[in-house]
């Protein structure tokens, strides 16, 4: 009876510190979160930059057709045609260039929120010392040589 007492009290006395020990701290269980965050992140950031490259691919073509149509006005000769296709390519141009800035703030918008916090910190407090730094630069040492000096 009593050895049974005690093999019980030893199984339990094993068997209750390993449930305890199985739970995840709550630092481990951050950690995952942010993991998983920034995977499920980095997951619709690809997706995000594959749109942008569908978009950016229509402007393509598009200016691929206006090129074609500003080759076939230049062929025929008609001057009114062709500043009409030009002017169009310009308009694709100017709103291509929109778009890819656009799309390009909002990329790096997306990974600034990938980023864990003291990771963004460091970037920010990176981003300005770079951007002091290079508004203080002068200017680069051949264009200071080979100036024409006025007299």
């Amino acid at each position: 009876m009593l050895k049974s007492i005690l093999s019980i009290l030893l199984l339990l006395s094993i068997l209750v510190p390993i449930h305890v020990s199985s739970q995840p701290s709550k630092s481990y269980k951050k950690d995952q979160k942010t993991r998983d965050k920034s995977r499920a992140g980095s997951e619709s950031f690809a997706n995000d930059q594959e749109a942008a490259a569908a978009v950016l691919k229509h402007y393509k073509q598009e200016l691929t057709a206006l090129d074609q149509e500003r080759l076939d006005a230049e062929a025929s000769g008609d001057i009114e045609k062709l500043a009409k296709v030009e002017q169009k390519i310009r308009q694709v141009k100017g709103q291509m260039r929109f778009t890819k800035n656009k799309i390009e703030e909002d990329i790096v918008k997306e990974y600034n929120k990938i980023q864990e916090k003291h990771v963004r910190k460091r970037m920010k407090k990176n981003k300005k010392k770079s951007k002091r730094i290079n508004e203080n630069k002068r200017e680069p040492f051949f264009k200071r040589i080979f100036k024409k000096k006025r007299r």
